[in-house]
């Protein structure tokens, strides 16, 4: 496995493989890795010849000072997982590497993507996922690049922001992975006591509950939602921070159930906080 720190490194590698006629798969992470992202190097390993793995915490995404410095990290861990799974390179960069200067103050956006969900609750966090993307796009130029599901607002807004700069990567959204309880697997969990894992339990009762309903016949989205929260109201450790029926294509608000829907959550345990959702398809 090939380790390296600065743009100059990774960008030589991928000239040497692309010259060979090879495909690049990429998996942007910030570390902390765990068995969902391991199923996303699966995925780039199966369908591209070369893969790389990016490590970095980016702060120009973080709202909260302290949720950035409270971020887990586990460098050690990470690689010896990445080597495990056989990733032909691992890229690590330092803050100085990816903004040399200091975060550039550019702001990079596409509102209709980000009227809602983690855009409205966590102002300034796409605008900076979008920036170290674009970056490290411009580093790694890789042909497939992989996104866990879970950050569905996420992958939407890295699919349309490649469409429209016309990067030469096809983005790539992978299933949520969940314990066997149901939790969905995220870097945020190691932060959770074990009872607040059990209370966060209940985030994917909810989904489930919801999809259930809707399934049933239910397109009333407000009754929906209600049947939703009573499960979620039922935990005096959970805060909602959001919870939102909507298209899944275009993230707009519904007035019937109709189509392709998201059923997207957001809650605080403690100081912790966690996004879920399930996506489901209803006959128009």
């Amino acid at each position: 496995m090939i380790l390296c720190k600065t743009p100059e490194e990774v960008s030589l590698q991928v000239r040497k493989w692309k010259l060979e006629g090879k495909k690049v798969g990429f998996v942007p992470t910030m570390g902390f890795l765990h068995e969902g992202h391991a199923t996303l190097f699966d995925k780039s390993l199966s369908k591209a010849d070369k893969t790389i793995v990016s490590i970095f915490v980016n702060p120009a995404q973080f709202n909260d000072p302290e949720d950035y410095a409270k971020y887990p990290i586990n460098t050690a861990g990470d690689l010896k997982l990445c080597e495990s799974k056989k990733v032909d390179l691992v890229f690590l960069p330092d803050q100085e590497t990816m903004y040399p200067g200091g975060i550039p103050d550019v702001l990079l956006a596409i509102p209709h993507l980000m009227k809602n969900l983690c855009a409205v609750s966590r102002p300034g966090h796409f605008e900076g996922v979008l920036l170290v993307i674009s970056r490290l796009f411009h580093f790694v130029e890789p042909d497939f690049a992989f996104f866990g599901k879970k950050d569905y607002q996420q992958y939407l807004l890295i699919r349309e922001f490649c469409k429209t700069l016309a990067f030469p990567t096809e983005v790539i959204g992978c299933e949520t992975i969940r314990s066997d309880k149901g939790l969905a697997l995220s870097s945020r969990n190691a932060r959770l006591s074990e009872s607040e894992k059990e209370e966060s339990l209940l985030v994917s009762r909810a989904l489930r509950l919801g999809e259930s309903q809707i399934r049933s016949g239910i397109t009333d989205p407000v009754l929906i939602r209600d049947i939703m929260k009573d499960v979620l109201d039922s935990s005096s450790k959970i805060k909602l921070d959001y919870l939102e029926i909507l298209n899944a294509d275009t993230l707009e608000s519904l007035e019937f159930l109709k189509g392709n829907l998201l059923l997207a959550v957001a809650v605080f345990i403690g100081p912790v906080r966690l996004i879920d959702n399930i996506t489901l398809s209803v006959s128009e």
